[in-house]
């Protein structure tokens, strides 16, 4: 039996363990390029009425991507940039 590929897809389940209303509803993993991801997924409704999910992905090695950090520069710079 050949294994499976699962490039570029992923599952998606019901969060069964949500305690919170800021928990996500559905949560799963997603392959992405080669990349393991977690999935998560909130169900929303627009001001207009449309229902919406909103989603979110973070690495499944722990590897976070940091906000940009501030730049430092010296203090007597002339140029801004």
């Amino acid at each position: 039996m050949a294994d499976y590929d699962n490039t570029n897809s992923g599952t998606f389940f019901i969060n069964d363990r949500k305690e919170k209303e800021t928990h996500p509803d559905y949560n799963g993993k997603i392959n992405v390029e080669g990349k393991e991801y977690y999935l998560k997924g909130w169900k929303k409704t627009a001001k207009s009425g449309l229902n919406f999910m909103s989603l979110a992905v973070n690495p499944v090695d722990g590897a976070r991507s940091s906000s940009p950090k501030e730049a430092t520069a010296a203090v007597n710079d002339p140029e801004p940039f």
